[in-house]
């Protein structure tokens, strides 16, 4: 009669189990914890790089779409650095202006010659949020431009219109 060492047998089955059954249940948990924080990193990622494509897409595009002769200047519109984009439609002039105000890159379209009256730059469309964008026109008649998200890794972009003389 061994009953005695029979239910110390099935007391260590029974504790065997336990145990791989909790080392299976931390290893779960342990994977779903990386797998979550995998998940986390690359959609912080994907937003970043999204927030700064669209800002480069959104800036060259604008320039090829207005690269014709004498259209695009670097300009200032009270004392605020801006990408401006001239075009003559019948006998008006109207400008398209790209510039930094209170942390948004705006775009404004007027009429060239026409009285803009005070604050103009708040007067823009909210494009996206930037905290710097730098614009400076080279000697060999390229325009640089510097745009910063937000990330604190500004993008430094040349863009060179391509539209010779008539």
């Amino acid at each position: 009669m061994n009953t005695k060492s029979d239910n110390n047998r099935h007391v260590v089955d029974v504790l065997f189990v336990l145990a791989l059954f909790g080392v299976f249940a931390a290893s779960a948990l342990m994977l779903v914890t990386i797998g979550a924080n995998v998940y986390k990193k690359t959609v912080s990622n994907m937003n970043h790089n999204f927030s700064e494509r669209t800002a480069y897409a959104y800036v060259m595009e604008k320039i090829r779409q207005n690269d014709s002769y004498e259209t695009i200047s670097v300009d200032e519109i009270d004392g605020t650095p801006a990408l401006t984009f001239t075009k003559t439609n019948g006998e008006d002039t109207f400008c398209t202006y790209l510039y930094l105000y209170e942390g948004q890159l705006k775009e404004l379209f007027v009429r060239k010659d026409s009285f803009w009256g005070t604050n103009i730059l708040s007067a823009g469309q909210d494009i996206m949020p930037m905290s710097s964008f730098t614009l400076e026109e080279t000697n060999d008649g390229l325009i640089r431009l510097v745009l910063d998200t937000g990330s604190g890794k500004p993008i430094t972009l040349y863009a060179s219109p391509r539209s010779e003389r008539p």
